[in-house]
């Protein structure tokens, strides 16, 4: 995990945000690259741009299982677990990040304290991304072969 700490320090310094840390995770423990997704990602940051959008930690973490366990093409059927490793993921989330109103978009779990991102993303993500890769090797996915693409 110490490798995986200093890897989403590096791509937080380079500028991705926390949803796309999520997908970077998965796709580098894998050994393989999608910048299409990683740009996609980018749709998600910082609650999709809004402080009442949901945490873009975990939709991210909601996506990088999805790459995992969903459906791909019409001849796949998505993992019937992915909506319980899911569900499992927001109540963990609400319980860690969510405060005192266990909320979970951006502007709750931030208050728009200055400097709030540095000193709480970091932690946040990291148990986030923890929790995900948790849940999806507990459920029979190895993340370090990747999906099936």
């Amino acid at each position: 995990m110490e490798d995986l700490e200093t890897a989403v320090m590096e791509w937080a310094r380079d500028g991705f945000c926390c949803s796309q840390i999520m997908i970077l995770a998965g796709t580098t423990l894998s050994g393989r690259d999608n910048r299409d997704l990683t740009a996609a990602m980018n749709g998600l940051c910082r609650g999709a741009y809004s402080n009442l959008g949901t945490c873009g930690a975990l939709t991210g973490a909601c996506c990088l299982m999805g790459l995992f366990a969903g459906r791909g093409s019409q001849w796949e059927e998505k993992d019937p677990k992915l909506i319980m490793m899911i569900e499992e993921l927001h109540g963990w989330f609400r319980e860690n990040w969510g405060g005192e109103r266990r909320g979970i978009t951006c502007g709750e779990i931030l208050r728009s304290e200055p400097g709030a991102d540095m000193q709480k993303c970091f932690p946040l993500v990291l148990g986030t991304l923890a929790k995900t890769i948790q849940l999806l090797e507990g459920n029979g996915y190895d993340v370090r072969e990747g999906p099936s693409l």
